[in-house]
């Protein structure tokens, strides 16, 4: 039975954030789309993108709560905001319980965000890490808007993700752009984190034509920790709606990743490799490496410092990412390099 209002228990509201700002060397070699350039700059959100947020909830009665969170992106380095929307991270509300899990509507992350998270030695941290490795920002799905969100409850460690989306919400044809639909798979225990999801969004196809297709984005990842240091890796395909073209088509990813952890730092090593399956008899190939330092000075603040790099053939432009933040290369055999160093503050 639904606990009424006279049932409810505790409630509260947290405020949250981060702020991260790191000094970056850039450099990206010629290629399709220009010259080779070299740029020395201060920006923000390498370690984590930065943000602030509230959350909250209100227990009902009976194992029943209602919860809420808000959150914004923003650069530290000017103050201005990431994004088109003003809460473009995070909006939700939902119901939990104990017993049937968590449902909760608006916008947020989809099921393959979580299992490439709590599989990444980095968790989507600097350069390197498993987003920019499985090709992620290409699809389109690591955020869905107008959605549905579902999360069971664990059992022995196993936990289900579902995500069901109402697309772009256009009402002309083709009226269901955007849609995204997810499921996912987790384990996690002590020492294993692994996983499994498979994703598809609708998008217009023909470009701005009146009809859609599917994309299909799904993987496979696993961390073991053996204490002292930690290695996983994983695998992943994206297939963009459409035939593949001179410049895109399907995706593989395949990635490994190592952390040692000593005293209140830790390193971390990541080595992938993507092939895109393109029109021309040159197949695209990426080779994408990170090597990142990190020392906590307490709970809440550490310097970190890394450098990452990407380089392309012929028939490939994969960019190289800090954390979310994308730093372009120059089209297509294009390679791109960046050292930073840095301090993140959470509250």
């Amino acid at each position: 039975m639904l606990a009424g209002p006279a049932a409810a228990q505790g409630s509260g509201v947290t405020l949250y954030g981060i702020v991260d700002n790191a000094v970056e060397i850039q450099h990206v070699s010629a290629g399709s789309a220009g010259p080779a350039r070299t740029s020395r700059q201060l920006v923000s959100g390498t370690f984590s993108a930065s943000r602030f947020g509230f959350k909250g909830s209100e227990e009902l009665g009976d194992g029943l709560r209602a919860f809420f969170q808000l959150e914004d992106g923003f650069n530290s380095d000017d103050g201005t905001i990431t994004g088109a929307a003003f809460w473009g991270r995070k909006a939700i509300v939902g119901l939990g319980s104990n017993a049937w899990g968590d449902l909760w509507m608006g916008r947020d992350y989809t099921p393959a965000f979580w299992v490439q998270y709590f599989t990444d030695v980095n968790a989507f941290a600097m350069y390197g890490n498993s987003g920019t490795m499985s090709a992620f920002a290409l699809t389109g799905m690591l955020r869905a808007s107008n959605g549905v969100f579902y999360a069971s409850p664990e059992f022995k460690g196993l936990r289900a993700r579902l995500t069901y989306t109402f697309g772009d919400e256009s009402p002309t044809a083709p009226t269901d752009v955007g849609k995204v639909l997810g499921l996912s798979l987790e384990y996690r225990s002590p020492t294993l984190s692994a996983g499994a999801y498979h994703q598809t969004r609708r998008v217009a196809f023909p470009a701005n034509g009146s009809t859609s297709a599917s994309s299909v984005y799904e993987g496979v990842t696993a961390l073991y920790d053996f204490g002292g240091w930690a290695a996983g890796g994983g695998f992943t395909r994206y297939d963009p709606a459409g035939p593949d073209t001179a410049t895109s088509g399907a995706t593989r990813s395949l990635w490994a990743s190592v952390q040692v952890r000593f005293g209140q730092g830790d390193l971390r090593l990541n080595i992938g490799r993507i092939n895109t399956a393109v029109s021309v008899p040159t197949q695209g190939r990426s080779t994408l490496v990170g090597i990142n330092y990190n020392y906590a000075l307490s709970k809440r603040t550490n310097l970190y410092a890394g450098v990452g790099q990407t380089r392309n053939n012929v028939s490939a432009q994969l960019g190289l990412e800090g954390a979310s933040r994308a730093i372009p290369n120059n089209g297509r055999d294009s390679d791109t390099t960046a050292a930073g160093a840095g301090i993140r503050v959470t509250f």
